[in-house]
């Protein structure tokens, strides 16, 4: 425990001293002088120096910049940190002159520590908050459309079950997910929406891969597991890593390993998209999801068309 308070605590005082101080080099006792941080996939990893000249860029443009940290979640020698910086635009920034705006932004880190120091870390935030608050874009204002009826918009669509996985620093983790779809054939491509206050989040986030487990008629249990907040969703279940790592689940009717190319902000959920690099199907059945309830397709007749 003391540990766990040690490393936030370092944390908590290095980014207040780096982001609203503006005392880069106390990022030098946090940071391996190896480090990386990836930022997305429009924006080249940076090393520590380079990350160091980013925060100097911002600060220009923002002098009177505060960041909160929310939340620390700690898992092994990774961490998921949520924070939301405010400041005003009163310098250039990207090339956009002073505007003297308010800007609030909110995001997440994830990093990883080694022997001590962070070694890597992933960042991820929704871009359009800052672009609207500087007037680069604007967003249309309507009157919100009520959740229930588009909640009962998405019971009509039927779509199948898939659970979602990856390996966590050895372990296997995963959660049910139903946002899953085929972005392209050539080069092969998929996508999956996970929403970011899932435990398995952070994980999916630092991972370089990922399953998706096509449940058939028959894992119902399945999917109940891990749909649910199980400690271990795992226990008691057959699976077998893939070629490429990723927990691939006994008795699935397909499955696919994709390699993780993009992280995306939507809302309150994380879109990955990658790469598929290796897939299996067999005959079976799918378990499909409609209107709050599973069903067995084999029990239906197709229609004539």
């Amino acid at each position: 425990m003391t540990h766990t308070l040690d490393r936030t605590a370092r944390i908590r005082s290095t980014w207040q001293a780096v982001w609203d101080q503006g005392q880069v080099d106390a990022l030098d006792q946090l940071l391996s002088p190896a480090y990386v941080r990836r930022r997305g996939p429009a924006a080249a990893p940076q090393d520590r120096e380079q990350f160091k000249e980013s925060v100097r860029a911002i600060r220009r443009a923002f002098p009177d910049l505060r960041t909160e940290i929310e939340e620390i979640v700690e898992e092994g020698e990774s961490l998921a940190i949520r924070w939301r910086s405010t400041g005003s635009h009163t310098g250039d920034f990207l090339g956009v002159p002073a505007t003297g705006r308010p800007v609030e932004v909110s995001g997440a880190t994830f990093t990883r520590f080694d022997h001590g120091v962070v070694s890597e870390e992933w960042v991820t935030w929704d871009p359009r908050q800052l672009l609207e608050a500087l007037g680069i874009i604007t967003t249309t204002q309507r009157a919100a459309v009520d959740a229930d009826l588009v909640r009962g918009v998405h019971r009509k669509f039927i779509t199948g079950v898939t659970v979602v996985t990856c390996q966590d620093d050895g372990r296997p983790r995963g959660l049910a997910v139903n946002a899953f779809a085929s972005i392209s054939l050539d080069p092969p491509m998929v996508l999956v929406c996970v929403q970011r206050t899932s435990t398995t989040h952070p994980a999916l986030h630092r991972a370089s891969h990922l399953g998706i487990n096509i449940l058939a008629a028959g894992q119902l249990d399945v999917a109940k597991t891990f749909a649910s907040k199980a400690d271990d969703k795992f226990a008691d279940l057959a699976w077998t890593a893939g070629e490429f790592g990723a927990p691939l689940i006994d008795g699935s009717c397909a499955q696919l390993e994709v390699e993780i190319g993009e992280r995306l902000e939507a809302g309150s959920h994380t879109v990955f998209t990658g790469r598929v690099v290796s897939a299996r199907h067999a005959e079976l059945a799918p378990l499909v999801y409609s209107g709050g309830g599973f069903f067995d397709i084999s029990q239906t007749a197709p229609l004539p068309w």
